[in-house]
């Protein structure tokens, strides 16, 4: 026999033990919401023709949510180091002083330019300084997380390859 939703039924058979004053809050929380989770409780979509309609209900997109947050997280962090070359990697954020937020924000072209810039300044040190090429993946923020307006751009860098000779 096959059941639907199984952490749903194995939630419901055990509320009485984590439901209750003792369990942390964002547990609680958490399992409830995973209840509702794809019911309309939390909300639906209705799209509807002139012969049929169909009910979209809401995920409750909470990470320890088998049926939704967790199978969801793993699939991307699959997907994202599936697409990675094996190697080693280093991080590298780029920021600028707040003076000069105000320029950028009034600015965003120059926004755009700089997960650019930033990549071509390390591709550029490494050569120059070690004669290797290395792969840059740059990823743009624009806000921190006290959402100020910051600027800023992070980097993986990877271990690099050796070359005989660089050409440009």
């Amino acid at each position: 026999m096959t059941y639907r939703d199984p952490l749903k039924q194995i939630l419901l058979q055990t509320r009485p033990h984590w439901d209750r004053d003792g369990t942390r809050p964002a547990v609680r929380r958490a399992f409830a919401r995973a209840l509702q989770c794809r019911t309309v409780a939390l909300g639906a979509e209705v799209y509807a023709s002139g012969e049929q309609e169909k009910v979209v209900c809401h995920t409750c997109k909470s990470r320890p949510c088998s049926s939704c947050g967790h199978r969801a997280t793993m699939q991307w962090q699959r997907e994202r180091w599936a697409a990675l070359p094996d190697g080693p990697y280093k991080d590298i954020t780029f920021t600028m002083p707040d003076v000069l937020w105000r320029i950028f924000r009034e600015n965003r072209s120059m926004v755009s330019a700089l997960a650019a810039l930033a990549g071509n300044a390390v591709q550029t040190s490494a050569r120059v300084r070690y004669g290797l090429r290395v792969g840059v993946i740059t990823i743009l923020h624009t806000f921190n997380g006290r959402l100020e307006f910051n600027p800023h751009v992070h980097t993986m860098v990877t271990g690099g390859l050796r070359q005989q000779r660089f050409r440009s």
